[in-house]
């Protein structure tokens, strides 16, 4: 049983680092996206002020515009099947806490139910002991 405890430890440990490794992913794409919609805004602002180059850069300004638009509806998708894939990795690392915690609580009350008998026996040796001595 301890070999069990130390195999399903092994296992929560890669189910934490697993679930640790899609987090990372998951705020990449979150940060990607919030990038995105940052420059958009600037640009935006940029479009409006008046400025004295604001007719020179205007064309290329949109094109930006509407890739950084792409790249955001492009990762709105990543964004959505990642945090699905957290949600998954979460359960599976709550389920490998949950058997672990289980698995220690057994591995307690066989200890435990070990040193009673233990104690049990001492107290009966003692008492056959004496019973002896008193004849």
């Amino acid at each position: 049983m301890r070999d069990r405890a130390r195999s399903l430890k092994r296992i929560l440990e890669v189910q934490r680092h697993l679930h640790n490794v899609e987090e990372l992913k998951f705020a990449r794409l979150k940060q990607q996206a919030a990038r995105c919609q940052s420059e958009q805004q600037a640009l935006t602002e940029a479009l409006s002020n008046d400025g004295a180059l604001h007719g020179l850069f205007l064309d290329m300004t949109v094109r930006r515009i509407k890739s950084l638009q792409q790249e955001e509806r492009r990762l709105a998708p990543e964004i959505e099947a990642q945090a699905r894939v957290l949600v998954e990795h979460g359960g599976r690392m709550r389920n490998s806490e949950r058997l672990a915690e289980e698995l220690a609580r057994e591995l307690a009350r066989d200890d435990e139910r070990r040193e009673l008998e233990r104690l049990l026996e001492a107290g009966f040796a003692r008492r056959s002991a004496s019973s002896e001595q008193d004849r």
